[in-house]
């Protein structure tokens, strides 16, 4: 005979099951958190949609906030479907506060770029060849 507890188990497993809310799972959570990073590194190959520039910002990091790294917000839209939004970061290794400087002065509000997505599912996006890229383009 199974005990009261093991009873109290099996009956929520079972509703869990026939609610489906076994994707609210915390480890359900972290593999899809997982599956989308390692899926941007194959981001290159992900076929690629006109986005804007929504904001750019600087933010600090480290514990007492000595690193500095810009921050490029954008939204797009893949044919009818939209809009949705993403954001871009970059760590210069070298002249952090004057690299970060000149790229928020560079990059502007409703500047046209180039986003990669996901075909199965466009939330999971990149700016395509992220801000040193942008950067890059801007400076030719």
């Amino acid at each position: 005979m199974r005990s009261t507890k093991s009873k109290r188990y099996f009956e929520q497993e079972r509703q869990s099951a026939r609610m489906g809310s076994r994707q609210d799972l915390p480890s359900t959570i972290m593999f899809q958190d997982l599956y989308d990073g390692i899926s941007l590194l194959w981001s290159r190959f992900w076929p690629v949609a006109d986005g804007v520039v929504t904001e750019v910002i600087s933010e600090r990091l480290g514990r007492y906030r000595q690193r500095i790294r810009p921050a490029v917000a954008y939204e797009f839209s893949v044919g009818e479907d939209g809009p949705y939004t993403g954001e871009s970061f970059w760590t210069p290794a070298f002249c952090q506060l004057r690299r970060v400087a000149d790229a928020r002065k560079r990059i502007r509000r409703r500047q046209k770029i180039r986003i990669r997505y996901r075909r199965s599912d466009p939330s999971v996006n990149t700016l395509d060849g992220g801000v040193p890229r942008l950067l890059k383009n801007l400076y030719t």
